[in-house]
């Protein structure tokens, strides 16, 4: 068996108390973030997707989770993640995938890659805007001179 990494993200806050006792109910070493709000655990499996399937299974019901994600990369260089969905979102998922002729994990990794590049068009758009009104606002030194200002900080 492997050790595996994972950080745990929860959908608030937990208390020293509600931790110990997650702790202590699914028998797994936890180490909490200042915020208290992303965990980390090592859990002993043959890979990744059976430890976090045991992170379900054994916290599920003691935190508030929202997402595990692998804290190193895998051999490929990607992280594994795991979020939990209602079936009809599994079920739109698969009914998605099966049109396109790919399986659910395909056909997630290309919609969160297209939102991602939507993601970064708009905020290269927003930049832009900010961009075009400082210019008619104020003079080229007077951007310069206040970025330099702001860089001697």
């Amino acid at each position: 068996m492997t050790l595996h990494a994972i950080e745990i993200t929860l959908t608030r806050s937990v208390d020293t108390l509600e931790l110990r006792a997650a702790q202590q109910e699914g028998r797994l070493p936890l180490a909490a973030a200042d915020d208290r709000r992303r965990l980390v655990v090592l859990v002993s499996a043959k890979n990744e997707g059976r430890a976090m399937r045991k992170i379900w299974k054994r916290l599920e019901d003691a935190l508030p989770i929202d997402v595990l994600c692998s804290l190193f990369p895998g051999p490929d260089g990607k992280y594994l993640m795991s979020i939990p969905m209602s079936d009809e979102t599994y079920e739109r998922i698969q009914a998605g995938a099966s049109a396109e002729g790919k399986t659910p994990e395909e056909y997630l990794r290309e919609a969160i890659v297209q939102a991602l590049a939507r993601e970064r068009t708009t905020r290269r758009a927003q930049l832009e805007c900010s961009l075009n009104g400082l210019l008619r606002t104020y003079s080229p030194e007077e951007i310069t001179g206040a970025a330099a200002r702001r860089i001697k900080r």
